[in-house]
């Protein structure tokens, strides 16, 4: 690894946008960080959801749990251990994802607008398992207050991710000031 002197994006090489040029680990290391950081946002995402639901009073979701016992043939263990279902499919998919953000703070591809791409790549995780196991339709079809908390939470898991990713990855602090 060299210590280059942190340099600024090319359209704009100010002080505040400055980040090292090369990350602090290598891509092994970058992807199983992304590993443990998908556990915490998964955390962070569950953290939020119980939050909201204080406010709102809205009901658990069980498709996450239905869709995890679909695919992996479970389908009894629904009906006697959904909410344990539920944080495995939550969890689960949570440290898949991880390791992508990783891969993009490693790659230079960091802050907001990576966080931004890196939820409609969790939404998309999340809608691929559950179309194939036939238990959800596609978001634009759902109330859209279910899209509204959907959107939330998954934000919220990849701010948590994002944030850490790039500050470990990447050595970058998102509030520089």
């Amino acid at each position: 690894m060299s210590s280059y002197p942190p340099a600024g994006s090319f359209s704009n090489a100010n002080e505040k946008a400055t980040y090292p040029r090369f990350p602090k680990v290598t891509f092994g290391q970058a992807a199983v960080i992304g590993l443990g950081v998908g556990a915490l946002g998964a955390l962070g995402m569950s953290v939020t959801n119980k939050i909201e639901q204080l406010f709102t009073n809205r009901a658990n979701s069980y498709i996450p749990a239905r869709t995890t016992a679909t695919n992996l043939g479970l389908s009894d263990s629904v009906r006697r251990h959904p909410d344990v279902i539920n944080h495995v499919h939550h969890f689960g998919m949570g440290i898949l994802a991880g390791p992508v953000r990783s891969i993009m703070s490693y790659y230079g591809i960091i802050g907001p607008v990576a966080t931004f791409m890196h939820t409609g790549i969790r939404i998309t995780m999340d809608q691929v398992v559950e179309n194939a196991a036939g238990e959800s339709g596609l978001p634009w079809t759902w109330p859209i207050n279910e899209q509204v908390v959907d959107l939330l939470h998954k934000t919220a898991y990849c701010l948590v991710t994002g944030y850490i990713c790039d500050r470990v990855v990447r050595g970058v602090d998102w509030f520089n000031w």
